[in-house]
This record gives C-alpha cells, structure tokens and sequence, in this order.
C-alpha cells in the first residue's frame, strides 16, 4: 500500500521523498541498506502531500531518526492530527484501497512549506512548487542531480501525462486547471511521481502532455 518512496543522497545527508504508509517502514529501510544507504543520515522527510500511502510513516522516520517532516501549509493541520476525514481516509477505505483497521499516525510538529520555498539538505536545495488538484496542498519537489534536472511529482502528473484526480474533498479538475501550468517550461529530464514508472530522460515531454490535456474538453487520463 506504499507510494513510490525516494531517496535523495545529499551529499552525505539523505532526504526522503515521501514515506509511505508506516504499516512496514522497516523494509523501506532494509531496501535503504540493501542499495549501501545508511538510514542514521536521514535528515529530512519531504511530503508531497498528506494521503495515508505518502504520509502515514512520516511519523515513524521522525521519532526513530530525529529527521525534520515538510509538508505544505495546506496539509500541515492533515498530517499534524492525521484526522480521517479531512484525509479522505474514510472514503479510501469504503473504497478498498486500505485495511479497515488502518490508522494514520498523527505527526505532529511539522514544517510547513509554502510554494517557492526552499529546502536545504546538506547544500543539496530543493524547490517545492505546490499543484493543488490531487489534493489541496500536492507538493512537487524540483532538485538539480548529478544526472539531470529531477522532479519529484507525487501525485500530481506520472508517465504519459496522467493525472490524479479524486473524487473526494480536496481533489479537483479545476485547481488542476489553475495550476498545472506551474510545471511548464521547466526543463526536466527525470520524472519521479508516487506511483508506476519513473522517467530518466526527457521528462518534461510528459509533464507537457498533461498540461496539454487539461486544456481539452475532456477530463485526461487519470490513474484510477
């Protein structure tokens, strides 16, 4: 039930993009030790936004390692009280997609962050850029790699230009509309979102094809 999670080596520090759904962090972090990464070195935790399979193990990483929590202003509250409803929760389990028995793991004593903003990981900056249409406060992170221009999407826009609209509080076409033009022009050549295949070249293509899309009539392709 776990997002796609990353992690970024800054440089001898790590920062972890998203943190799953804290049913089994414990292999995330075996995986982390499996690829030569020490898991002691996490010192930040980026959320790109509040929803229980990105944000539920944030809580997890903070108390174990002491690492500092981002998420934006929008969702703070969200993650700070992990209050069911206003994470839709409710409606996820109604619809299948978590164990009944699923509790969120309030995370309390967040940073918020504000679209603009940047976070510095050991001189390593991140730039988040908040789309609000997944949810109210979705966060992409831009960071420059050794291997390229990355963005870090959530689950704002995937491969082959697909969107993540809901239907619950929060989420929307409009917001969409409003604010994926946020992410053109930007030059990105890898494409990391929350969910299927990452892109390492020429990920702007993608992120181009969903803009395009919301400015048809019909709704894009979604990814439920």
């Amino acid at each position: 039930f776990d997002c796609s999670i990353y992690v970024v080596d800054c440089q001898g520090q790590l920062a972890l993009i998203d943190a799953g759904l804290g049913r089994q962090p414990e292999l995330i972090v075996q995986n982390m030790e499996n690829d030569g990464l020490d898991p002691e070195k996490i010192s930040a935790v980026l959320l790109t936004h509040s929803h229980a399979d990105h944000g539920g193990g944030a809580a997890w990483f903070k108390n174990r390692y002491g690492c500092l929590v981002y998420i934006s202003k929008e969702e703070e509250d969200i993650v700070n009280t992990g209050d069911e409803k206003k994470l839709s929760l409710d409606v996820a389990k109604k619809s299948g997609l978590y164990y009944p028995d699923y509790q969120f793991e309030p995370c309390p004593e967040t940073r918020s962050i504000s679209d603009g903003d940047t976070i510095e990981v050991n001189q390593v900056i991140f730039e988040s850029i908040i789309v609000p249409g997944h949810s109210q406060g979705s966060t992409c992170f831009k960071v420059n790699l050794e291997e390229g221009l990355a963005l870090f999407t959530g689950d704002v826009v995937f491969a082959e230009g697909i969107i993540g609209l809901l239907n619950c509080n929060g989420s929307g076409l409009g917001p969409y509309r409003e604010n994926i033009g946020k992410l053109a022009d930007l030059g990105i050549e890898l494409l990391f979102p929350g969910h299927r295949v990452f892109v390492v070249s020429e990920g702007q293509k993608h992120i181009d094809t969903a803009i395009e899309a919301l400015q048809q009539l019909s709704v894009p392709k979604n990814f439920i």
